[in-house]
């Protein structure tokens, strides 16, 4: 895998590298960072009881992002991206797609 770093990067006392880190708000403007409560569906493989099995619930689960796409059908979020070679999203990733009948709550984060 090429290195696309090909600057040199002293360390501080520490270990950590110092570098120039661009500003995260800038390639993600247009989108808002939420906090999403969903359902989801719940699989149980095993022998149980039919009272236990009618009993069953969704599963709720959390998720964060920016979301970057809402529609009558999804809510799609990105948790994570990189820049490109001019401080604008390059590649996103870990990105969740969520049904939109499926979303219980959303909470908008300010970062």
């Amino acid at each position: 895998m090429p290195n696309r770093h090909s600057n040199k990067v002293k360390a501080d006392k520490g270990g950590a590298a110092k570098v120039a880190l661009p500003d995260y708000h800038d390639p993600v403007k247009e989108f808002n960072f939420y906090v999403v409560y969903w359902k989801d569906i719940e699989s149980d493989p095993s022998w149980r009881t039919l009272k236990d099995i009618q009993a069953s619930k969704p599963a709720v689960c959390v998720s964060t992002g920016w979301l970057v796409k809402k529609d009558k059908e999804t809510h799609v979020l990105m948790s994570d991206f990189n820049f490109d070679k001019n401080g604008e999203i390059g590649d996103g990733g870990s990105s969740t797609v969520i049904p939109t009948g499926n979303i219980l709550k959303l909470i908008k984060i300010d970062i």
